[in-house]
């Protein structure tokens, strides 16, 4: 179905991605396009996390945990006494720094107590950093009137915007005698302006109108031991760290004085308990005063000339927020990644939207160019391919290269160009297809134009060999009902009645061949084929009988009709095998359906049904196909017999419905019948006339008891014992019947 290019198809692909460019540069600054990247990112970073790195061996977190609370108490109840204690216990070890990720920003009740802790720092050998908070709540609070914060002075060598940073007037700091024996640094890590993820943290401060090194970057001077002067920030470009003239690192900063965190999985770090770090120092200390030749076990943490940062970890303390990794983790892990990033040089680049975009135009511009006279199929495929390329290299690029690329505006404007570009071809596939329908739809079924119109193939005469099912079914009696019912109640009737079966034949995914007064003939397996069509034939025969049964009841509670209507039953027939399918007729006219011995067994299996009193009569190669699927169906021996036509046998069986929804009376009675058959099958007809006679009883169907039902298998077979009683078969008799009627 090929069609004719208009100016529209070049420019529809030239313009609907520049348009879509706008459209994405229009909105990439809105919250949620915001909101939705950083869901892509946190996916990145939980999908990398079994390849993360370990962090820093020099980093060695130290929580006060639920051991510590329950050894000293609340975290209300404790005493810079215990920090002291800490701080002393420590200084057995030499640590390269202590910082605290909290503050001490008001006097205790008891001086004592801060007395004790300023003492520990300053006996203090190693360099020692406590915290401090901007409080940019406040912004109309006094100015922090101070030249420095103890013996923390501001940072002198500042290029930008004070008015970019994270700043404020006043905030929190250590109380005098703790800021004059330690070093500061500012805590302060916001949450993201889109969601409550710390997704970057300032490494300066605008404090009181200067300019202070927060907690990491007060660490990271510390370690290099580099002075306030050895600092020089530049806002948007980095931060660099000297000492004695020498550069020692270049972090890379926006113009706010932030670093982006490269979150690494939550095992990166081990941290260990606050009071059971001081209990196992304590042990050591007790140790070397016993033995002077003591050491430090190899299963502990080394501490010395690490980086110990404590922090708030017991669950309950206000010191938690979400992270990539979960709802609700210590913020102490985000001081802990941002000074692991640095210490590894493990920096998070952030691609520019509209980088990635100078290269998405050409290649949207590409993709519609070429696809325009591909399939449909193809125009589908290819796009979703390049996309998940694309999200292929962006994880691959942020796992391996620290790329952070975007992914939803690019992914998202790449789909709706080559979307609207698909739907408009479907729009004129579908436009066709309807041409060729109502062209050819109303000379052959419309299963064969919809396989006509996707094969893109005139119709034509001929068929093919092919595995099917067939269907015959036709209801009993049929005749008496032309004579009981008028032609308008008489079509109406069967308008219920073929309704209703068609559409379960259907359902199930049979196609129907033709209706032949009341009888149906449809196929299983053709012309799209599936390899349960055996056992999806034999579920829609349960499902007929169930269906008219319910068709019954609903014709006696609409009342009017003649009795025969209540008493309606259909029997059908199915047989599985190789037969000739496609378009037989002639030239002018033919119709889809189905030619072969194969067919002519199915219709056999119908008519002689009623032989055997059933409703539902199956070849053996039906009941075998079916059970290779699934074995929920139950199926009952009926006989071996010789078709009229045919010279072969053929075991036959009837389908009695699903196994679970047997009635106990229907499951003895397919017991005691197959021992009747294996009776008569050994030639003791008196054995098999008795089993027959106990299994009469339980028959679903019983003479006289249900409407139609003049036979059923049991008394059929009491009969054929009878009759092989009086006239026995030969001694090389194998079991079969040779049926003396169609």
């Amino acid at each position: 179905m090929k069609r004719k290019m208009s100016p529209r198809s070049f420019l529809v692909p030239l313009l609907a991605p520049v348009g879509v460019l706008g459209f994405l540069f229009a909105v990439s600054p809105l919250d949620l396009s915001q909101q939705l990247e950083n869901v892509t990112v946190d996916w990145r970073f939980k999908a990398r996390e079994p390849y993360d790195p370990p962090a820093d061996s020099r980093i060695l977190l130290v929580g006060i945990g639920e051991y510590s609370l329950k050894k000293f108490g609340r975290w209300e109840d404790w005493t810079r006494s215990h920090h002291g204690k800490f701080l002393e216990l420590v200084n057995l070890r030499n640590p390269a720094v202590v910082a605290y990720d909290f503050f001490f920003s008001e006097a205790s009740g008891d001086p004592v107590h801060d007395e004790a802790f300023i003492s520990a720092f300053e006996n203090f050998f190693s360099a020692a950093v406590t915290g401090a908070v901007a409080d940019t709540t406040k912004p109309e609070a006094p100015a922090f009137d101070q030249p420095s914060i103890g013996m923390t002075q501001p940072l002198d060598r500042f290029t930008g915007h004070y008015a970019d940073l994270l700043q404020s007037p006043n905030g929190m700091v250590p109380i005098e005698g703790i800021a004059r024996s330690s070093w500061t640094g500012f805590v302060n890590s916001p949450p993201s302006r889109i969601d409550p993820i710390r997704r970057k943290v300032p490494l300066v401060v605008g404090f009181g109108g200067r300019v202070y090194p927060s907690l990491v970057l007060q660490i990271l001077m510390q370690v290099d031991g580099s002075r306030n002067e050895d600092v020089e920030v530049v806002l948007g470009e980095s931060i660099s760290i000297e000492r004695n003239g020498a550069l020692v690192r270049r972090i890379p900063i926006d113009r706010g004085g932030f670093i982006p965190l490269n979150y690494r999985g939550r095992e990166a770090f081990e941290p260990i308990d606050y009071v059971r770090l001081m209990e196992l120092l304590d042990a050591y200390e007790k140790d070397l005063a016993s033995n002077a030749a003591a050491v430090w076990p190899d299963s502990l943490p080394p501490v010395e000339g690490q980086i110990l940062l404590v922090g708030q970890m017991a669950e309950g303390l206000a010191d938690f927020g979400p992270t990539p990794f979960a709802p609700l983790e210590p913020l102490v892990h985000v001081q802990a990644v941002a000074l692991n990033n640095i210490l590894q040089a493990d920096y998070l680049k952030i691609i520019p939207l509209w980088q990635v975009l100078v290269f998405w135009l050409p290649l949207a511009w590409g993709t519609l160019f070429c696809l325009r006279k591909t399939t449909v199929a193809w125009s589908a495929i290819l796009p979703v391919l390049l996309v998940a390329l694309y999200i292929a290299v962006a994880y691959w690029l942020f796992r391996d290269r620290n790329w952070q690329l975007p992914l939803v505006l690019p992914v998202a404007g790449f789909l709706v160009v080559n979307g609207h570009a698909l739907v408009d071809r479907i729009v004129l596939e579908m436009r066709a297809k309807s041409r060729i329908k109502n062209l050819f739809g109303t000379y052959v079924s419309p299963e064969v134009v919809e396989s006509m119109v996707n094969s893109g193939e005139d119709p034509k005469l001929g068929g093919q060999t092919a595995e099917i099912t067939a269907f015959f079914s036709d209801v009993q009696s049929f005749s008496t009902f032309s004579e009981k019912l008028d032609a308008e109640r008489l079509v109406a009737l069967m308008i219920d009645y073929l309704t209703a079966m068609t559409d379960i034949l259907v359902y199930r995914g049979g196609t129907l061949d033709k209706y032949i007064g009341d009888a149906i003939v449809g196929m299983f397996g053709a012309p799209l084929h599936f390899p349960d069509h055996a056992y999806r034939a034999c579920s829609a025969t349960i499902e007929m009988q169930k269906r008219q049964a319910e068709l019954r009841e609903k014709w006696r509670k609409e009342g009017g009709w003649p009795e025969i209507v209540y008493q309606m039953q259909t029997r059908i027939g199915l047989n599985t095998g190789p037969a000739v399918i496609g378009n037989m007729g002639s030239p002018r006219r033919f119709n889809y359906t189905m030619m072969g011995d194969t067919v002519n067994l199915a219709a056999r299996c119908e008519s002689g049904a009623k032989s055997y009193g059933v409703y539902t009569m199956v070849s053996g190669e039906t009941r075998a196909a079916a059970l290779l699927e699934k074995d929920d169906i139950a199926f009952r021996y009926l006989d071996k017999i010789v078709v009229k036509g045919r010279t072969q046998p053929v075991e036959m069986y009837e389908v009695m419905g699903f196994t679970s929804e047997l009635t106990p009376e229907a499951v003895a009675c397919i017991e005691i019948y197959l021992t009747g058959i294996d009776k008569y099958l050994a030639r003791d007809w008196d054995a098999a006339v008795a089993a027959f006679g106990k299994s009469a009883k339980l028959e679903p169907y019983q003479p006289g008891f249900l409407p139609g039902v003049h036979d059923n298998p049991s008394l059929v077979m009491i009969g054929r014992c009878a009759e092989m009683k009086a006239d026995p078969p030969t001694e090389d008799w194998d079991g079969r019947y040779i049926m003396k009627s169609k």
